[in-house]
C-alpha cells in the first residue's frame, strides 16, 4: 500500500517511523504549506508544494491527513472530491454535521474512508485485549470504567504551544478515550447520560475540560463509566481503569503499562514499553490494521460514526 502524507508536522515524524517498521506500506509522497518541511522527508519521497497537484499526479493508494484538527474537514473533503482515498488523523472533524458530510461524500463515490484512532493501538491496550480474550485472569463481568486524558496545554490561564492545531480538550482527547474503550467493550451499546464542558472565554479553545458520563451493556447487564479530559492539571496523565466483579485493571497510556489488582492477590505490574517511542508503537498498530483493511477493500466508517456520535453528544 502506497501512502502520501498531507501535513509534515510533529506527529508526522512518528507516522513516518511507523511506516518504516510496518510491512506492506510505503510512503511515496508528501505535501505541506511550508516547502522547508521537505527536508524532513526520506530521499525517496516526492514532495509537492501544491495539494491539488499531488492529488492529481501521485501514485499513492491513500492520502493521510495529518493537519491541524480544525482543517480535517476541508482537507479530507478535498481528497474525497478528487476521488482519492482519505485516511484522517483522529478526530475526523470537529462537529457531527461535518462527519456526516464526509461520510456521505465517501459513500456516494464508493470510496473507503479511514480514521486513524492511534491511541487505541497502544501496547497496553493490545496486551489487555489478549489477556481478556485468552481468559488469563478470572475477572468476572465488567461493571464500570474511568478514562482520564490530561495534557498540560493550559498553564497560568494561557494556552501552551502543545495546544496549537488542536480544537479542545474534549474534541481531541475525548476521541482518544472513546476509541480505546471501543476496543475494550461493546461501544455500540454505549449511550450518553450527561456531558459537562468548561471553556475560558478569553482563550481561543472550545473546551479546556470536558466530561462525559456513559452507560453501557455487557452480558445483559448495565454498567456506567466516565470519560474525563482536562488541559488544566499541568501534567501528562492518560489512564483507563476497568472495574470488574473480581478486580480492576489500570492501563497507563502515557507510560505503556498495565496494573492488575485482583481480590486476594498482590498487585501485578506489566511494563509493555519498547525501545520505540510510544506514538511510533501506536502508528505501527494503525498501519498494520490499515493495510489489512485495504487488502479487504474496506475501512472503519461504522466504528468512526459510533465514536463521533458519542463524542459530539456530550457537547
Amino acid at each position: 500500500m502506497r501512502i502520501a502524507l498531507i501535513g509534515i508536522g510533529k506527529i508526522a515524524n512518528y507516522q513516518m517511523q511507523a511506516i518504516s517498521h510496518t510491512k506492506g506500506i510505503q510512503l511515496v509522497g508528501a505535501h505541506d504549506l511550508d516547502p522547508l518541511r521537505a527536508e524532513e522527508l526520506p530521499g525517496s519521497v516526492v514532495f509537492y508544494d501544491d495539494l491539488n497537484k499531488m492529488l492529481q499526479r501521485s501514485d499513492a493508494d491513500a492520502f493521510l491527513v495529518s493537519t491541524p484538527t480544525y482543517t480535517h474537514f476541508e482537507v479530507a473533503m478535498k481528497v474525497i472530491e478528487a476521488d482519492r482515498v482519505a485516511i484522517v488523523e483522529k478526530p475526523l472533524s470537529t462537529n457531527q454535521q461535518q462527519v456526516d458530510d464526509l461520510m456521505t461524500a465517501a459513500r456516494t463515490r464508493k470510496l473507503p474512508l479511514y480514521t486513524a484512532f492511534h491511541p487505541s493501538y497502544g501496547r497496553e491496550v493490545e496486551w489487555w485485549r489478549e489477556q481478556r480474550d485468552d481468559e488469563n485472569f478470572e475477572m468476572g463481568h465488567l461493571i464500570g470504567f474511568e478514562s482520564c486524558f490530561s495534557d498540560p496545554y493550559c498553564m497560568d490561564g494561557k494556552l501552551t504551544l502543545g495546544a496549537v492545531g488542536k480544537s479542545g480538550a474534549w474534541i481531541d482527547s475525548g476521541a482518544s478515550s472513546l476509541s480505546i474503550l471501543a476496543r475494550l467493550l461493546d461501544i455500540e451499546s454505549m449511550s450518553l447520560v450527561d456531558g459537562r464542558m468548561t471553556a475560558i472565554p478569553s482563550l481561543n479553545c472550545a473546551q479546556v475540560q470536558g466530561l462525559g458520563i456513559y452507560r453501557f451493556k455487557t452480558n445483559d447487564r448495565t454498567g456506567y463509566g466516565i470519560v474525563d479530559t482536562n488541559w488544566t492539571l499541568g501534567k501528562n496523565y492518560k489512564t483507563t481503569r476497568l472495574w470488574y466483579e473480581n478486580g480492576v485493571i489500570e492501563l497507563d497510556h502515557a507510560k505503556e503499562y498495565g496494573k492488575l489488582r485482583l481480590e486476594g492477590m498482590e498487585e501485578l505490574v506489566f511494563n509493555l514499553a519498547t525501545d520505540k517511542p510510544r506514538l511510533v508503537n501506536h502508528y505501527c498498530g494503525v498501519f498494520a490494521n490499515l493495510t489489512e483493511l485495504f487488502e479487504q477493500q474496506t475501512d472503519n466508517k461504522e466504528l468512526c460514526e459510533v465514536i463521533h456520535r458519542l463524542l459530539f453528544a456530550a457537547l
